[in-house]
């Protein structure tokens, strides 16, 4: 999706209104070449699901009118009020930030009302302990509605998972756990601190918060390819135009996520309402539990246990004796869990838990945005032969699941080249 250009200009700004500096950064054009990241296109719900918790304790506040048709914002207001934030990191007025702020006043409202509901009411209380702990701005908080939209299950073309959207080798690299069970990008907890420990390691390669959060979408190789191409320049807004299309979009949308999660109320947007549990308490499981178990003995929907534990990719806790592994749940089941646990693992535990690794006759739903899926598991054909490309496949991930070589799916398929389409049927035999 690429951004429409609008038509305001440094001439339509209150002149006295603004600094020297305030007009020099008004000097960096419209750019109609910038691209929006995965959590901002117009794509529908299905893409980054809605857990059981948000479709159940989510809803709109039928008192308050949202309401879009509001006059437009001067530029001179907009770089009053981002400079009355409060915020460590700069947040600086161009005409890239105004393209960003315009697609989120405008054309992104729904997910701004959505973002503002869920983050101050459930997600950036943890986020902002983790970056307190590290001594970091608060205010990096907002890149996670960047990077996911606040989707905890977002999966993107690139498999980067999670709030953080971690692909999978920079997971790992960061201490993330992820293999046939688990896949921490999707914990929050876990995703989280990996996510300001990175940030940090990129703060402390650059000494430039703008730089290490472009950093953080590119990576710090392209950060430093783009200073060489510059010529040597060492700010986000000198290597802007060496740097690849998205990042740079990136440090314009996280200033004007900063501004509208703060501003949302003088656009006329209504926060949903978040009535999520307020007291969960987290076990840790040193036995496997699966949450069908636990689901049928303690009366807790199976989907509320999932919502609580996206990380286990087939429903499935792996504690051992060896090494424990969490378990979240409102808190009156987890009290319950502690005095029932006996019978929650002997329940239906030859069909439900896996026995010497096989994990082919236990029912899961399924979780089709899992590191697992390119990874052996899931994603094979129907009865007769025909499997539907989905988000993310690639010909070697279809070919690996479906137990056949990329060749034979060109050749059965009649294709002349890799590229595939979502929803496209393939023959695999």
């Amino acid at each position: 999706m690429i951004f429409a250009s609008a038509t305001l200009n440094a001439q339509n700004v209150q002149q006295d209104s603004i600094s020297e500096a305030d007009k020099a950064m008004l000097e960096i054009k419209m750019d109609s070449a910038m691209v929006l990241p995965e959590s901002m296109e117009e794509v529908a719900d299905t893409v980054f699901q809605y857990n059981w918790s948000e479709r159940f304790f989510i809803h709109y506040d039928s008192t308050c009118v949202s309401d879009a048709d509001v006059p437009p914002v001067p530029d001179s207001v907009y770089i009053a009020r981002l400079r009355a934030l409060p915020t460590k990191i700069a947040m600086p007025f161009n005409q890239p930030v105004r393209q960003c702020l315009d697609m989120y006043v405008h054309k992104r409202r729904d997910l701004v009302e959505r973002m503002v509901g869920l983050g101050y009411n459930y997600y950036f209380p943890i986020f902002e302990d983790a970056l307190q702990r590290y001594g970091m701005p608060s205010e990096l908080k907002y890149l996670a509605c960047i990077e996911s939209g606040l989707h905890i299950n977002a999966y993107s073309r690139a498999r980067a998972a999670g709030l953080w959207q971690f692909i999978p080798s920079s997971g790992m690299l960061n201490g993330l756990e992820i293999n046939s069970f688990i896949d921490e990008r999707y914990d929050l907890y876990k995703s989280t601190d990996a996510a300001c420990r990175f940030l940090l390691q990129l703060y402390n390669t650059f000494g430039d918060w703008h730089l290490a959060i472009a950093a953080y979408n590119c990576g710090p190789g392209n950060i430093r390819k783009a200073m060489v191409r510059s010529g040597g320049k060492r700010t986000f807004w000198e290597i802007y135009y060496y740097l690849p299309r998205e990042t740079r979009s990136y440090v314009p949308l996280f200033i004007a996520a900063t501004y509208v999660m703060n501003y949302s109320c003088e656009h006329n947007m209504c926060a949903r309402i978040n009535e999520l549990p307020p007291v969960c308490d987290t076990l840790m499981m040193n036995t496997m539990v699966n949450f069908e178990q636990i689901s049928q003995v303690l009366g807790i929907p199976r989907e509320q246990i999932e919502s609580l534990n996206p990380q286990y990719v087939f429903d499935i806790v792996p504690g051992s004796p060896e090494k424990a592994y969490s378990l979240t749940l409102p808190q009156e089941q987890a009290l319950a869990f502690i005095e029932m646990q006996d019978s929650i693992y002997a329940y239906r535990a030859d069909s439900l838990l896996p026995h010497n690794g096989d994990l082919k006759e236990i029912p899961t739903r399924g979780k089709r945005n899992s590191y697992i899926k390119g990874s052996g598991y899931g994603g094979t054909a129907d009865a007769n032969g025909i499997y539907r490309v989905r988000r993310g496949d690639t010909l070697g991930g279809i070919a690996r699941r479906n137990h056949t070589t990329v060749a034979k799916l060109k050749r059965l398929n009649g294709l002349k080249s890799d590229r595939l389409s979502i929803g496209q049927r393939l023959r695999v035999r």
